[in-house]
C-alpha cells in the first residue's frame, strides 16, 4: 500500500503522517491501493496527483456543517473514508457516506512515557497545549487561570501555543470570553500581548517556542495538571494524548473526539456544555465547556495534586494502546478488505 501523506516533526499531519508511512511500509505490499490524506470540508485528497486503482482517505475535519454538503459526492470518489474520531465517521455516516469507520491515532511509547516529575514543588504548573485558536479553547484557559493565578500566587501557566496560520488566529475574535485583537506580528509576540491585556502575570508564564515533537516531553513532565477545554476535535487531540502518555493528569473535554480516549478514570472530564454553532473560516456544532467548571476542576487538581499521580498511570495505560503500529495495520486490513472485495 503506498501512501500520500504530509511529512513534519512540528504539526500533527506531519507527525502522523511520517509514523504511518514508515509503519506501513513494514508491513506486506499491496498493489494498487493508496491511503490519502483528506484536506478541508470538501474531503479531497492532499496530493490528486497521487490516486490509484483503491484509494483510502484518511479525514480529520471539525465543520462539519460543510462537511455535510460534501458527503454524498466524496463518497462517489472514495473507496473507503477512514475517519480520525467516532464523531467525524457519525457526521459522515449522518451525511449519506456509509464506507467508512474510525482509526485513531497513536503515541509513540519510546518517547511518550511515565517518569519521574521534573516540576518545582513550590509551584503548582498547568499545561496547555495545542495552535493557538477558537477551537482549542485557549481563550477559556486564559479566563479561567486569570481566576485561578488570582488565588494562589504559586500557581503557573505553561503554554505550547504556536501557530502558524494567521486566520486559524484569527479566530479568537469570535471569543466572549477574552479581549482578541488580531494582528499580523510574530506569534509570540502576539501571545504575550493578548496575556497581558487579560490581565495574566507573564512573570508567571512560560511561552514556549514551536519546537520538534520528540522535545515535548520534558516540557509535559514539568506540569503538575494538563487543561484542554476544547470546543470540538476532529481526532483523538495528538498533543493531549501524549500528555497523557507521559503519567500525567488532564483536565479536557469528553465530547467529540476527545470522547474516544477521555474517561473519569484517565482524566478530570469536563461536563458541562453549550451548543456553539461556529461560522468563521467554516461551519460547525461545536460544545463549550462551562468556565466555572473548568475553575472547579482546576481548583480540585490543586487541592488533591499529590493524588493526581494515580489517574496519571491510568492514563499513561490507556494511551499505550494508542500505538502507531496498531493503526498501520488496521489500514492494511482495509486495504486487504477492499482488494479481496
Amino acid at each position: 500500500m503506498k501512501t500520500s501523506l504530509p511529512s513534519g516533526s512540528a504539526h500533527g499531519w506531519g507527525i502522523a503522517g511520517d509514523y504511518l508511512r514508515r509503519e506501513i511500509a513494514a508491513l506486506p505490499t499491496i498493489d494498487g491501493v493508496t491511503l490519502h490524506c483528506v484536506r478541508g470540508w470538501d474531503l479531497q485528497p492532499f496530493e490528486p496527483a497521487d490516486r490509484d486503482r483503491i484509494n483510502i482517505g484518511y479525514c480529520f475535519f471539525e465543520d462539519n456543517l460543510e462537511v455535510l454538503a460534501h458527503t454524498r459526492d466524496a463518497a462517489k470518489r472514495w473507496d473507503f473514508m477512514v475517519a480520525g474520531s467516532h464523531w467525524c465517521e457519525y457526521n459522515l455516516r449522518i451525511g449519506g457516506f456509509s464506507a467508512t469507520g474510525t482509526i485513531l491515532q497513536g503515541v509513540d511509547p519510546c518517547v511518550f512515557h511515565p517518569a519521574p516529575a521534573l516540576r518545582s514543588k513550590d509551584q503548582f504548573v498547568v499545561f496547555s497545549g495545542g495552535k493557538f485558536e477558537l477551537r482549542k479553547g485557549q481563550d477559556i484557559v486564559i479566563a479561567a487561570m486569570k481566576v485561578f493565578m488570582d488565588r494562589h500566587d504559586d500557581v503557573v501557566l505553561s503554554c505550547a501555543w504556536h501557530n502558524q496560520w494567521p486566520f486559524s488566529l484569527k479566530t479568537m475574535e469570535l471569543s466572549s470570553f477574552i479581549n482578541y485583537r488580531h494582528a499580523e506580528e510574530d506569534c509570540r509576540s502576539l501571545l504575550n500581548r493578548t496575556l497581558v491585556e487579560n490581565g495574566i502575570d507573564t512573570r508567571r508564564v512560560l511561552l514556549h517556542p514551536l519546537r520538534d515533537n520528540t522535545m515535548m516531553r520534558e516540557i509535559y513532565l514539568a506540569s503538575d495538571i494538563g487543561l484542554f477545554p476544547n470546543r470540538c476535535e476532529g481526532g483523538n487531540n495528538m498533543v493531549m494524548c501524549e500528555y497523557m502518555a507521559c503519567g500525567k493528569t488532564a483536565i479536557a473535554s469528553d465530547m467529540t473526539g476527545h470522547a474516544d480516549v477521555i474517561t473519569a478514570d484517565n482524566a478530570l472530564p469536563l461536563t458541562r456544555y453549550r451548543p456553539y454553532l461556529y461560522e468563521g473560516y467554516g461551519k460547525g456544532v461545536w460544545f463549550e465547556p462551562d468556565l466555572e467548571e473548568v475553575i472547579e476542576s482546576l481548583e480540585t487538581a490543586y487541592r488533591m495534586r499529590h493524588q493526581l499521580h494515580r489517574k496519571g498511570m491510568v492514563a499513561a495505560a490507556d494511551m499505550g494502546r494508542l500505538s502507531w503500529s496498531q493503526a498501520a495495520r488496521q489500514f492494511h486490513e482495509v486495504a486487504q478488505r477492499l482488494m479481496q472485495g
